[in-house]
């Protein structure tokens, strides 16, 4: 056994990016993705932010569809149905993102497809939620970022600001393949299926929850902030760096090698009453500190020191950096169309089935008749479902 989810078959009826980052992640790790897209127009995400050179093969769709197999099909007609009730009998999982009523009306809510397999585990994705008032509206991830608080911080002229990537798009992907594996485990148990669900709200709170904490009876309230030596600073050269020295004896050894040793006795900064008064006194001090020599002298000097600290990158930047490269953070692989292309690898390793990039993100389509022949088509079927423009 090569892969730790080696003969697991997906059916990944999502589109965009959150439900399909779902099965990226357990395509990773060997499971049999098949994606199946609208005839003609494919996933949506594949034109979403592209430039004419990747036409149809957008940077986030090479990302979130690798080691996957695409069909396209027409759910719309009984034929289309057909397809999808032989690729649920053969499957482990089904991810999704439609709306529930959507769902109820191609035949592929919960229900319909359970009846067709009980040991099935339905992955869904909703935008809020399947209670409450927002429970049938579509969303998006900047608006569930405005509706859970994360949106909190404003530019100077009094405009929230996003959290700078799509948090919820992001995390979605890890939950809910962390709930389908649980949902898998629990089915070796007892042989049943389940349906496993999250929402885009609800990655975005959980992507705070150090910060969505509301403790009822304290006076002080939630209180915003950090300690004096935890943030940005601009360095001589006129660069920026990351520096958290949030512990004692870090601080004590940032305030050593800036010649601040004043501030490591301040007896305000180990006292929780009084720790934004030190902050507001003491940051602008290190600020200033940092103005005083080029960024690379202060990485040499912190790191010597074990301050915790690294670099702010551009996202072109990236790519290049060492510690990114020699980790295969990112890795390369070969699109048929786009040619070389470096992406996201695997971000979780498994020491003796380590998962990898087998495959590139798929054409529109490309394995359709290799599927429709596992199903039991055969070439004369093939072709009759493609005249009728059901594949």
């Amino acid at each position: 056994m090569r892969y730790a989810l080696e003969g697991v078959r997906v059916i990944d009826l999502a589109q965009h990016l959150a439900g399909p980052g779902v099965s990226m992640y357990l395509a990773d790790q060997g499971a049999d993705v098949i994606k199946v897209e609208p005839r003609g127009q494919g996933d949506q995400s594949r034109r979403m932010g592209s430039t004419p050179f990747l036409g149809e093969n957008s940077r986030s769709f090479m990302v979130l569809n690798r080691n996957k197999r695409s069909i396209t099909v027409d759910m719309r007609t009984p034929q289309g149905k057909e397809i999808i009730t032989r690729l649920v009998r053969g499957a482990d999982v089904v991810v999704t993102n439609s709306r529930t009523r959507v769902s109820e009306r191609l035949g592929i809510d919960y229900e319909t497809l359970r009846s067709i397999n009980p040991r099935i585990i339905y992955g869904s994705v909703s935008a809020y939620g399947t209670r409450g008032p927002y429970a049938e509206k579509g969303g998006f991830d900047r608006m569930t970022q405005g509706m859970s608080g994360a949106m909190y911080r404003k530019t100077p002229e009094g405009v929230p600001m996003t959290a700078g990537v799509w948090i919820s798009d992001s995390s979605i992907p890890m939950l809910l393949s962390y709930g389908i594996m649980c949902a898998l485990w629990a089915r070796e148990k007892t042989g049943v299926g389940q349906k496993v669900e999250t929402s885009l709200l609800q990655a975005a709170v959980a992507m705070q929850g150090g910060d969505l904490v509301l403790a009822e009876d304290d006076p002080a309230g939630p209180v915003e902030g950090g300690s004096a030596s935890y943030g940005i600073f601009q360095c001589g050269d006129g660069v920026y760096i990351n520096v958290g020295a949030l512990q004692d004896d870090q601080f004590v050894r940032l305030c050593g090698v800036m010649d601040l040793e004043h501030l490591a006795q301040d007896p305000r900064f180990n006292d929780p009453a009084r720790n934004q008064e030190f902050r507001a006194e003491a940051f602008p001090i290190i600020e200033e500190f940092f103005k005083l020599k080029p960024s690379s002298e202060w990485l040499d000097l912190l790191n010597a020191a074990d301050v915790p600290c690294a670099p702010i990158l551009d996202r072109w930047q990236v790519f290049d950096e060492p510690q990114i490269v020699e980790n295969e953070i990112i890795v390369r692989v070969q699109h048929p169309e786009a040619g070389r292309t470096r992406l996201m690898g695997p971000p979780v390793r498994l020491s003796e089935m380590p998962g990898e990039i087998r495959t590139p993100a798929p054409l529109l389509g490309q394995h359709t008749d290799e599927v429709l022949r596992e199903l039991g088509y055969d070439a004369q079927e093939i072709d009759v479902l493609r005249a009728h423009e059901v594949v």
